[in-house]
């Protein structure tokens, strides 16, 4: 017959396999888990990042957005003052990029590249066409700066 002894020690507490499997599974969950912390601390800087490159860090290299707001309020100025002011606004839009060489008294508006600047039309559709030589109503700009893309239409 069994004592009250042995039969307590042999039923009480866990086996070295159930304590290696349940390290074994608390470890792989772990690795889980860090690496879905770490995934998402590094992506939380992310648009952050979007925001400076849109806007630019400072003066010497701004963004797309400084860039194409820096357009907005030549253009206003030009409206405000000439008459044929779209035309004249094309040209510095073609030049306000180059450091040096630039035409007339275009001024400097900063570092992109032109992807797009010439008049447009809608059709029926509502389908973008380029336009013929009478109607020049609406300029379409598109630039590209940092990395980012921004498109405007300025009209008469």
């Amino acid at each position: 017959m069994i004592s009250k002894k042995e039969r307590r020690f042999g039923q009480s507490g866990f086996t070295l396999l159930e304590v290696i499997v349940t390290i074994v599974i608390a470890a792989i969950m772990g690795v889980f888990f860090a690496q879905l912390v770490y995934t998402g601390v590094i992506h939380s800087a992310d648009p952050v990042r979007l925001l400076q490159n849109m806007y630019g860090e400072d003066a010497s290299a701004p963004g797309v957005t400084s860039i194409m707001e820096n357009m907005t309020v030549i253009y206003k100025r030009l409206a405000a003052t000439e008459s044929n002011f779209l035309e004249t606004f094309k040209g510095y839009v073609d030049n306000g990029n180059k450091t040096t060489g630039r035409t007339g008294d275009s001024p400097y508006i900063g570092p992109y590249q032109i992807i797009h600047n010439d008049y447009i039309v809608f059709d029926g559709s509502r389908r973008e066409q380029s336009a013929g030589p009478t109607e020049r109503n609406i300029l379409k700009v598109t630039i590209r700066a940092g990395g980012q893309t921004a498109t405007a239409l300025f009209t008469r």
